[in-house]
């Protein structure tokens, strides 16, 4: 019988050892990967469950976060200048022809329609759930003093998400996880305040293809009813080719392809 001899004992062990580690770290790393994909596809179906959740939801409740979101906003300005008194008439009155050419159904939609209107040099305008549209000052010195077509077109597409609920919709996508945890665990003030907080990004919000050519669509029909072209918003979108502002109506898809579409469907 021949001996092993000692080195050659050591050298095998550790080269055995070696083996070892290297594949649970590859064991660990699979299990990681494994546990991160059904994490984010759990939470994927989470999102899709509370996005369809949300539409089933009375549109009551759409004013009710607006309201508290809205409050929020006003908070957080109410320190800064105050708008212009011909600033703010004027966006009422293009508002007020916008509402009056609702339906009843988009008004029952619309529970807290208001216009607010924030001194503020981004170029922005956007809406909460339940249709409160806040505008931006720096909106209004885009479209100029004589532009009221072009901030008649983009109000029209601000009341479009609002009206199809798309702010809801992305809330409680977002909000999804941290909804059924609160809900799990029975924290309620967490739970509100995850909402609210949700709803207070709006500004910063980001829709996809599909809500922004839907709310262009609406737009453009309620332009009409109220005796407008939907040229306006066309030559708005044509702007932000010259000189783009990523922020305001999130710029996806192409605005420039937006307004040719707008165009076509006359």
């Amino acid at each position: 019988m021949t001996r092993a001899m000692p080195g050659a004992t050591a050298a095998t062990g550790g080269f055995t050892a070696r083996q070892s580690w290297k594949r649970t770290l590859v064991e660990l790393g699979v299990l990681a990967i494994a546990a991160l994909l059904l994490f984010f596809a759990a939470r994927g179906c989470l999102g899709f469950v509370a996005e369809r959740a949300a539409l089933g939801l009375p549109p009551s409740a759409d004013a009710k976060i607006g309201v508290l979101a809205a409050t929020q906003l006003r908070k957080a300005h109410s320190l800064g200048a105050q708008p212009a008194e011909v600033q703010r008439q004027r966006c009422e009155r293009v508002f007020g022809e916008l509402k009056s050419a609702l339906t009843a159904d988009e008004t029952q939609m619309l529970g807290a329609a208001n216009i607010t209107v924030v001194v503020d040099d981004s170029v922005n305008a956007f809406a909460l759930p339940g249709g409160e549209v806040f505008v931006l000052t720096g909106l209004l010195d885009r479209v100029g003093p004589e532009g009221d077509a072009l901030l008649r077109g983009v109000l029209a597409h601000e009341l479009g998400h609002a009206v199809r609920r798309h702010g809801m919709r992305n809330i409680a996508r977002s909000t999804a996880f941290g909804i059924a945890l609160a809900l799990l665990f029975g924290e309620v003030d967490s739970l509100t305040a995850t909402i609210a907080a949700a709803a207070t990004q709006l500004d910063r919000l980001r829709y996809g293809r599909d809500m922004e050519t839907e709310a262009d669509d609406f737009g453009a029909g309620l332009l009409e009813r109220s005796g407008h072209a939907s040229e306006g918003l066309a030559q708005f979108l044509e702007s932000l080719e010259s000189q783009p502002v990523p922020e305001l109506l999130s710029t996806h898809p192409d605005p420039k392809a937006r307004a040719a579409r707008l165009r076509e469907k006359r």
